[in-house]
């Protein structure tokens, strides 16, 4: 009879006690972890406590970013957006404050024996801050090998 006793009160006890956790339990959440720790779904970052202003919004799938990626200066504008592609492959995009494109072009991630480098590589465009191309720069491994500017007509 004892021990039935201590067992409701117990039972009691757990269920008065309001339990707080920090971490989210459903799909529909966002920033979760997977059993081995790495990030999966939504992820958004904010600059500030009450999340009114977000500094990065994204999806990661197994551990590594897939999809859209953006960020955003700490006054709301959007500051870059990457697509990332299979195989550490992204299409990247830069933005003047006004919102315009500063400039487009792709990188990519290598896994090499020191570390992970993110490269940027191929054909980049710069635009000016009312959306005409003012250059093209070609990239390989990272490093600029060439550069022509657009004549304005």
């Amino acid at each position: 009879m004892r021990v039935f006793l201590f067992f409701l009160l117990s039972i009691a006890a757990t269920a008065c006690a309001t339990h707080v956790s920090n971490t989210p339990r459903g799909f529909w959440h966002t920033n979760r972890l997977d059993r081995r720790g790495e990030p999966i779904g939504r992820w958004n970052i904010y600059y500030d406590s009450v999340k009114a202003k977000p500094l990065t919004q994204g999806r990661y799938r197994h551990g590594q970013p897939v999809g859209r990626w953006r960020y955003y200066a700490p006054v709301g504008g959007l500051v870059r957006q990457e697509r990332y592609r299979r195989h550490g492959l992204s299409d990247i995009t830069y933005y003047h404050p006004n919102g315009q494109v500063a400039r487009r072009g792709h990188a990519r991630v290598a896994n090499e024996p020191d570390g992970l480098h993110f490269y940027w590589f191929g054909e980049w465009f710069a635009y000016s801050e009312t959306g005409s191309l003012l250059k093209v720069e070609t990239y390989q491994n990272g490093k600029l090998i060439g550069s022509r500017r657009i004549q304005n007509l």
